[in-house]
Parts: C-alpha cells; sequence; structure tokens
C-alpha cells in the first residue's frame, strides 16, 4: 500500500471517529498488517496526533476558516483537514507541503466541486500560522 493510499485510510478513520463521536482509534481497525513499517509509523502517529490533541487541531481550523464555522465544513472537509493538520502539527517526518497538496488531492475525490480550493485555502493559512 502507498503513502496516498494510507493517507486516505487514516482519513476515513477520522472521519468515522468524528461520526462515532470517539476520536479513539484503537476502538476501529486502524491500518492493515501488510504496510511498510515506516507508511504505519506515519498512520498512527497522525491518528495519535488526532486523539491527543483534537482540541488544538479543531483550534487551528477553526481560526483560519474565513466566515465559515466548524460546523458549515462538511464533514469530509473536516476529516481531510483534520488529517493534514495533525500531519503538519505533530508528524515531523512528513513536510508541510506534502501534507498540503495530499489534502488537497483527496478533496477533490472526496469533496464537491469547491472542496479543493477551501482545503488548500485553510492549509495555507494554517501553515503560514506555523511559520512554514
Amino acid at each position: 500500500m502507498n503513502r496516498e493510499k494510507i493517507r486516505e485510510k487514516t482519513m476515513q478513520l477520522i472521519f468515522q471517529m468524528d461520526v462515532n463521536g470517539e476520536f479513539d482509534y484503537t476502538k476501529l481497525s486502524p491500518v492493515e498488517e501488510n504496510v511498510h513499517a515506516i507508511e504505519k509509523k506515519q498512520a498512527v502517529q497522525t491518528l495519535e496526533a488526532v486523539r491527543a490533541h483534537i482540541n488544538e487541531i479543531d483550534g487551528m481550523i477553526s481560526r483560519n476558516l474565513d466566515k465559515w464555522t466548524m460546523e458549515r465544513v462538511a464533514k469530509t472537509d473536516l476529516a481531510i483537514l483534520r488529517t493534514a493538520v495533525a500531519e503538519m502539527m505533530y508528524v515531523e517526518s512528513i513536510p508541510v507541503k506534502v501534507s498540503i497538496n495530499e489534502a488537497v488531492e483527496l478533496s477533490k475525490r472526496y469533496g464537491d466541486e469547491k472542496s479543493y480550493a477551501f482545503v488548500n485555502s485553510v492549509l495555507s493559512k494554517i501553515a503560514r500560522e506555523l511559520g512554514v
């Protein structure tokens, strides 16, 4: 399984945690066993970051929404944003630009026709706030 598929699976688990109302990936089946160790480690780091820092991640997203509230953000877009922000803030092995680019690609696949621009805008603001 390649890194893009791992990130996609991670985003799907974050979506599922949000729907369940509990950000504990250990109650789900995280990442398949046939995944390369480095990719699995990054996925678990991202999931662990969301579990441990959901309030900080959501705060970062909320501060960078322009004329939006968290409640208005589509659940798929929110899962994509949470995945990317968790990587940007807590997974040092993934470059910020990679997190942003992959999030934009996921939003093209899972969001509506405007999702990718929205996700790109929010993540670009977050990158600036992080000083990247």
